[in-house]
């Protein structure tokens, strides 16, 4: 397929299916391709066909991954192996009776142990009552938990096994104790051993997972819905990913004191050794030593060395293989020798060390029961076996220590991606779950307790176990969003989970592909805000919110995915590789070789790296080993890292290669995993990432920089735009913009942007929604929206919208001129014909929800008042649109201060909803429904179609905000000679200090597809230059810089000036005048204040705060501010007696002659005489009466005005 490239072709046309495949080549310079490399002399194919199968790869991998992978496959796993793992982990329950010595011998007691075994879920179901039902349980699929406020949850089973025994004296053996301790006299009786499976608690099911019923059946309510979330009272709630450090690697920091760490989320399993000042240091300086901080406990590191079997200094030495150790690190060695062997004498000789090692240990704070042997294999490198490996592992940690003091090694970055993980769906429910199994484990101990102390028949084990909770407990993580810490068990941190935000498609995959960094507090953050190199490929560095999470809260790469846990072997695949296993080696060869580490243990040793990693990476290709597996040969500490966990963000890459088997592939479509087998692409982390020389895209095989040769390039990128986030890689010509303008567009503007949310808006209930009447396409691609989309695309399919359209708004014809100076700062001149004929029209949802109790309370003390949907006379408000159930019928125009769902109690108080202000609309649909917590509810939702008015707010996809500032009819605007009338008119001035030309290059290249071009390709990074925009429009017989000569719409002529004109994608947002328009006159006052309320739609008032009242003081506007602070909020009166000098109260008293009369009166002077009237503000008589009812009495001066 060898085609004549021409070095002076611009490259616009390459891009599409639609150019017949010419092949042209495209960028902002014209390049020669004449000379390709080495690696691609075989390469038999043209820049056009391999960027034309990057897209189709990329398309494939979208297929067959889609965005929100990580999400279900953690959840996937979790409920395949890590539910099963946690119950494995939790061990045997003892149940200890109440030991009391006036009951019985210290033989009878009886003891209880629980184990658990075997977990199983049950797909989502409800109970159905058998009343209108030939089935007992029906499905419970995700529409019903969402139209019922219900919990889309599985039921937990496992299988527990309760044994009670008591322990029983024995004559015929013998006295004494075995090694750990134990009377080796008693034996135990067992009494009963039962084995049962019971229901532990309902766990919430993500949609489309395994477990959900849409997966199963292969349908969905929403064909916008990839599932990734949970439904929990009818809420949809998301796990935000959450960054942590790397538990599988030694941790080296210089702060506060050197120190290297192997980390696990248990205390226990935790090493630490420190580089710190001796004690009995001798002169100024001191002398550094090595200790090791273990269970606890503090010892010299020498002191484990001999502990775990080594016999002499010198195989220490070796075990360290420190090479060209400087003076410096001899000493500290030396150093450590000798603290040594003052502190612990002769630790040398046989089993001194472990003595001395157990003594240190079994005084610490929290001692292990376990003897030596047992604890060091439990929690001394647990992933390493044999004290021979142990103690290597203690060697290579002393190594990196000394190194790093040195500066023969970094320190380790924790905001480095490679030291990271991100937790997902799997880790944070596991973490969850755990403490309410805790909780609910201390519970059913404790009523245990009580009957074997008792001396009853233990009952059956449900009795004892509760499951609410569980259920309870997860629920109320998910509603509250308190989740456990990961490291604090008693603390809970917010952010993990949040509700999901469907304003349009765009808004809601962002907030399913959100990472956040959890800090303590936004001034210990550090580096952390700041863009890390390692996050190339992996998260995106634009998307991120402004304010205080900012560099905190992030977003993944659009083909960033994240690993799930290998759970294959991989041991024996690494020998068959050329590894040797520690244990097989001996040490004097293991110090010459290559270290082999998985997940942070030390397993073996390879003697030829290079190969190792190669045939790793072959088998890897050729499906023997998984193809999440990473490798990293790090040729400075001569160590080769394997990682098989969790958490670990990888994206594909094309192999340079085997480039050449595109040749092989036929035509069509062919699955991602497909290329995979065929190694044409493979999946990379962060780490292996590292070794490799990877081209900016396909087109960089063939040229290098100017004058330079092409480097050997051993991978390629798909396509630039895959760096970044979802809602920045469709932005066009996102490249050409300011940073900070292209970041209000990817997190601010496009989701706030109206669309097309749902699919199913009729079996959905939505507190507030929006929906624009005719959503459009730009007129513009993007790679990323073309690979998510359909290409496909004909006029008149039924089924266009199959996938979301990640473009949310119009194209506007918008003219880059003044008018009349409504269009300032900002603001917006629209075109009032363009907006009566449809343009920008939306719809705004609103749904009023109300819920009453269908349990009976007969069995209460005092009766409940029941309260039921229905319709009375109100005092309220109007209930003319109410039928006789209390609930409006559809179509029925319901305004403020109307009825919009009557309930009624029987006594017949009224309890009805109403509208308040500002609020009104016709009923669009109306729901009766009732969930499993015995309440009755009906949702109301009200319709309103708004069309662009006064300071609706609009925006550009270049972060060009803006109000609308007038509505012009259309004979008042400037027209072409062909009759072309701009809808939207921006100022000039938007464009010089925000510096967004891409939005001119937008509505240029806008303005050459209109006209008759191709739909042309606008993606950052690889966007047509600047040159083939101006050739395209002065081919369609425009300027060749968009401008073009109008007529003036008001005197007809012609003006001076010529206008840019175009067509751009423009976004209405949910921001309308609407909706923030405050007014009033006269209206509801505070009770206790008397001030207006606050609240818009309780009809308050618009706050006159502190700093408006200096700005009438600087304008000298007395009487005004008298009147807005004072007669117009809380006027009021107080009657001040002249005498004392204190507040007179008005009552009623008698007076000689048996009347009686109302006035003011004294109660200090005891008299009516010299009272006077005062205007002063309620709340000064208020904090009169208050600071009087304290004990302190205030005294007023008056003086006649």
């Amino acid at each position: 397929m060898e085609e004549e490239q021409s070095p002076n072709l611009s490259d616009m046309e390459m891009d599409f299916p639609e150019d017949n495949g010419k092949g042209k080549c495209s960028t902002s310079v014209p390049m020669s391709i004449d000379s390709p490399s080495s690696s691609m002399e075989n390469l038999d194919m043209s820049v056009a066909s391999l960027e034309k199968f990057c897209k189709e790869a990329a398309r494939a991998f979208f297929n067959d991954w889609g965005l929100i992978s990580h999400q279900i496959n953690s959840y996937n796993e979790f409920i395949a192996h890590g539910l099963q793992d946690l119950f494995d982990s939790l061990g045997e329950i003892t149940v200890e009776p109440g030991y009391d010595p006036s009951k019985k011998g210290g033989s009878a007691w009886r003891h209880a142990t629980i184990s658990f075994g075997k977990v199983s879920l049950e797909k989502p179901v409800f109970w159905s009552g058998k009343n209108d039902y030939e089935e007992e349980c029906l499905k419970l699929t995700p529409r019903h938990a969402r139209l019922q406020n219900m919990t889309y949850s599985s039921q937990m089973k496992v299988e527990v096994r309760v044994q009670v025994y008591s322990h029983e004296k024995s004559d015929k053996a013998k006295s004494g104790k075995d090694q750990s301790g134990k009377d080796q006299s008693v034996h135990k009786r067992v009494w009963a051993d039962e084995k049962k499976e019971i229901t532990i608690g309902r766990l919430p099911v993500m949609v489309r997972s395994n477990l959900c019923w849409l997966n199963t059946l292969g349908k969905s309510d929403c064909l916008f819905d990839s599932g990734g979330y949970f439904l929990i009272k009818g809420m949809e709630k998301t796990f935000i990913a959450q960054e942590q450090r790397c538990l599988t690697r030694l941790w080296v920091t210089d702060r506060p004191v050197w120190t290297v760490s192997y980390i696990s989320e248990i205390k226990r399993k935790r090493i630490y050794i420190k580089l710190l000042e001796s004690p009995k240091a001798e002169g100024s300086n001191g002398r550094r030593v090595i200790s090791l901080y273990f269970l606890y406990a503090t010892a010299p590191i020498w002191l484990m060395f001999f502990a775990l079997g080594a016999s002499s200094d010198k195989e220490i030495f070796e075990m360290i293989d420190l090479e060209d150790c400087s003076a410096s690190i001899v000493n500290i060695l030396l150093a450590t020798i000798k603290e040594t062997d003052e502190q612990f004498e002769g630790f040398r000789k046989e089993d001194k060390a472990r003595e001395y090692i157990n003594e240190q240990i079994k005084n610490a704070k929290f001692p292990p029961s376990e003897s030596f042997d047992e604890y060091v294999s439990k929690y001394l490198f647990p992933g390493v076996s044999g004290h021979r490996q142990k103690a290597l592992s203690l060697g290579y940690m002393v190594k990196c220590l000394l190194l790093a003091f040195s500066g023969k090694r970094k320190c380790d970055n924790k905001d480095d991606f490679r030291n990271k993980r991100l937790d997902l769906a799997g880790e944070l429910l596991a973490r969850e779950l755990r403490a309410h199994i805790r909780h609910a484990e201390k519970r059913m101990v404790k009523t245990m307790q009580r009957d074997l102390y008792g001396d009853r028949d233990l009952q059956l084990i449900e009795r004892y176990w509760d499951a609410s909770i569980i259920t309870n407990g997860i629920n109320r993580a998910f509603s509250t969003g308190a989740w456990c810490h990961p490291y604090k068990r008693t603390e809970r941190i917010s952010g993990i989970v949040a509700t999901l935000r469907r304003t349009n498609p765009l808004q809601m995959m962002s907030d399913l592909r959100k990472t956040r960094q959890q800090v303590a507090y936004a001034g210990k953050a550090g580096d952390a805000r700041y863009p890390n190199p390692s996050y190339w490929g992996k998260l995106c560095f634009l998307s991120t919110p402004d304010g205080e999470n900012c560099g905190l809260v992030k977003n993944l790469a659009v083909t960033a995915i994240v690993s799930s846990r290998i759970m294959e072997p991989i041991l024996d695949k690494l020998v068959s590789c050329g590894m040797e296993k520690l244990d097989e080696s001996p040490l004097s060869s293991t110090t010459k070789m290559d270290k082999v580490f998985l997940n942070g243990d030390w397993i073996g040793v390879c003697a030829d790296p290079s190969s190792f990693v190669e045939s790793f990476r072959c088998m890897r290709r050729n499906k023997v080993i998984h193809a999440q597996v990473e490798i990293k040969r790090d040729k400075h500490q001569k160590e080769v890292r394997i990682f098989s966990d969790a958490g670990r963000i990888m994206r594909p890459l094309l192999v340079v290669d085997n480039l050449k088997k595109i040749k092989n592939l036929k035509g069509g479509s062919y699955s991602f995993q497909y290329l995979m087998d065929q190694e044409i692409i493979e999946l990379i982390g962060v780490e292996e990432e590292e070794d490799l020389q990877t081209a900016w895209g396909v087109r960089h095989l063939f040229v290098g920089d100017k004058g330079e040769p092409i480097p050997k390039y051993s991978h390629s990128e798909l396509e630039l735009s895959f760096l970044m986030g979802l809602s920045c890689g469709i932005i066009p010509f996102a490249n050409h913009n300011f940073a900070r303008r292209v970041l209000y567009q990817s997190e601010k503007h496009s989701q706030q942007a109206i669309g097309f949310s749902t699919t199913n808006p009729n079996i959905r209930v939505d507190t507030l929604s929006h929906q624009l009447y005719y959503p459009q396409r730009p007129l513009f691609k993007t790679v990323i929206a073309d690979c998510l989309g359909r290409t496909d695309y004909s006029p008149g399919r039924k089924d266009d919208v199959a996938r979301p359209e990640y473009f949310n708004g119009q194209n506007a014809i918008v003219a880059v001129n003044v008018h009349q100076g409504y269009n300032q700062e900002d603001s917006l001149v629209m075109n009032r014909t363009s907006l009566e004929r449809g343009m920008f029209r939306t719809e705004h949802f609103r749904s009023y929800k109300a819920e009453v109790e269908n349990k009976d309370f007969t069995n209460r003390l005092k009766p409940k008042d029941k309260v039921d949907f229905g319709k009375t006379q109100s005092k309220k408000g109007r209930v003319d649109s109410l039928d006789d159930d209390g609930l409006p019928y559809i179509s029925a125009s319901l305004q403020s201060g109307d009825i919009v769902i009557g309930k009624v109690a029987e006594s017949g108080e009224d309890h009805s909803i109403k509208l308040k202000h500002t609020e009104k609309g016709m009923v669009q649909k109306v729901i009766l429904s009732a969930n499993d917590e015995g309440k009755n509810f009906a949702v109301v939702t009200l319709r309103q179609v708004r069309s662009p008015c006064l300071g609706d707010k609009f925006s550009s996809m270049h972060g060009q905000k803006g109000v609308v500032g007038f509505l012009e009819s259309q004979e008042n605007f400037p027209f072409t000679r062909q009759g072309i009338v701009p809808d939207i008119v921006i100022n000039p001035h938007a464009f010089p200090t925000r510096q967004t030309p891409g939005q001119l290059l937008e509505a240029a290249l806008g303005k050459g597809i209109a006209c008759g071009g191709s739909a042309r390709y606008a993606t950052p990074f690889t966007t047509p230059s600047v040159d083939v925009i101006t050739e395209q429009l002065h081919r369609a017989g425009y300027s060749r810089w968009g401008s073009e000569k109008v007529l003036n719409g008001r005197t007809g002529e012609m003006m001076r000036s010529m206008i840019f004109m175009g067509p751009t994608f423009y976004q209405r947002l949910i921001h309308m005048a609407e909706d923030k328009v405050k007014f009033r006159n006269t209206g509801p006052v505070h009770p206790l204040t008397r001030q207006p309320v606050a609240d818009r739609k309780r009809f308050g008032g618009v706050k006159f705060g502190e700093m408006e009242r200096d700005c009438l003081l600087a304008h000298g506007a007395a009487a005004n501010l008298h009147e807005r602070l004072f007669m117009l909020s809380d006027f009021s009166q107080m009657h001040i007696c002249q005498t004392c000098k204190r507040a007179a109260n008005v009552i009623l008293r008698p007076v000689p002659g048996g009347k009686k009369i109302r006035g003011p009166f004294c109660g200090f002077c005891r008299s009516a005489e010299n009272i006077v009237k005062i205007n002063v503000p309620y709340g000064a008589k208020l904090l009169y009466q208050e600071l009087f009812s304290t004990g302190i009495c205030l005294k007023f001066e008056t003086e006649v005005c």
